[in-house]
């Protein structure tokens, strides 16, 4: 009788141990996709400002398609909670994310990137999961103070898929 109980014990402590080793991994998982995303994203606003002119307001110039894959919830992934992107006025974007119950995460782009459909200029995904695609295009300010040109990448919500 003792046997079975202890082995009731200890494969519920295994069973218990291997769960959370699981759980785990589908976090780290998570929040590795989320850091990808913010890198492609990253990359295509870079490769518009080495690259490319500006274009003055209202004018189509050269742009960057992206597409977001952001993780949803399974066995092996976390759903992301929060997905921001604010621009800063030093001249670069501030992306924060929350992947599951962990602690909000915050990444810097060197560049400014505004959502044009935003007064605040501010992105928020909140909790979509699945592909989020965005337009990336450089523009620049034509009403900024003393006549100075400021670029930024206006950022247009072209799809949420689910």
């Amino acid at each position: 009788m003792i046997r079975y109980v202890l082995a009731i014990i200890l494969t519920t402590a295994l069973l218990g141990i291997g769960v959370a080793g699981v759980d785990h991994a589908a976090t780290v998982r998570s929040e590795q996709q989320v850091e990808n995303q913010i890198a492609k994203l990253e990359t295509a606003a870079m490769s518009l400002l080495e690259t490319e002119e500006p274009t003055p307001r209202g004018q189509k110039g050269a742009r960057r398609i992206v597409e977001l894959d952001l993780p949803s919830a399974g066995f092996a992934s976390k759903t992301v909670d929060t997905f921001r992107i604010r621009p800063d006025p030093r001249g670069v974007s501030i992306i924060e994310y929350r992947v599951g119950e962990q602690m909000p995460r915050t990444e810097h782009v060197e560049a400014t990137i505004r959502n044009t459909d935003s007064s605040n200029g501010m992105t928020a995904f909140g909790d979509h999961t699945g592909t989020v695609t965005v337009a990336l295009s450089l523009s620049q300010a034509s009403d900024s103070p003393d006549n100075d040109r400021e670029v930024y990448i206006a950022l247009r919500v072209v799809s949420r898929n689910e």
